[in-house]
């Protein structure tokens, strides 16, 4: 399992520093924010896929199993998996594939529209997300556990504001700029 140290984020701050000291335009502030945002994305994920090894599932197919855990009175749609989750039709169905074949999650048509296929959680699947529950609120708790409220809710305000940023920029970026 890899973990990104605090020397290492030290390491990463100092090369954009030189960077900018070379390329005096380089938004420095905004560089590091970025690619310490992915490095965070790629840790958690790591560490989660690591942690849920004993229980044969991977960080998305967790994911994909709470979110229909969530949806356990009424069901759910994979394109509804899809677009909750970020993630392509294709890899909702091989993940969905793998929560059936393990007997969490059942797959049939739609009462309501046949041609629709619905997805719920299985007593199986319920069991192990109740179990698994507990020591994900344990992690985050301790992930946590330095933060003031009123810190962690400037997190989560900030974390928003770059989740609606992303969202209001262009599908092509980068752009080419015209001569």
């Amino acid at each position: 399992m890899t973990v990104v140290s605090l020397s290492q984020i030290q390491h990463l701050e100092a090369g954009a520093r030189r960077i900018a000291a070379r390329i005096p335009d380089l938004p420095i502030e905004q560089t590091i924010a970025v690619r310490m945002s992915i490095l965070l994305g790629r840790e958690l994920s790591v560490r989660m896929d690591h942690w849920l090894r004993p229980s044969g599932l991977s960080e998305v197919e967790l994911r994909v199993l709470m979110s229909i855990f969530s949806q356990a009175e009424e069901g759910t749609f994979p394109g509804e998996l899809c677009s909750a989750l970020c993630q392509s039709p294709a890899n909702i169905t091989r993940v969905t594939d793998a929560l059936v074949v393990r007997g969490l999650i059942t797959r049939a048509p739609s009462d309501e529209d046949r041609r629709r296929t619905e997805l719920r959680v299985t007593a199986e699947g319920e069991a192990l997300a109740r179990e698994l529950l507990p020591l994900i609120c344990s992690f985050a708790r301790d992930l946590f556990a330095d933060f003031k409220p009123e810190e962690l809710e400037q997190l989560l305000g900030g974390l928003r504001r770059v989740f609606a940023a992303l969202e209001g920029l262009r599908q092509d970026v980068p752009t080419e700029q015209a001569p």
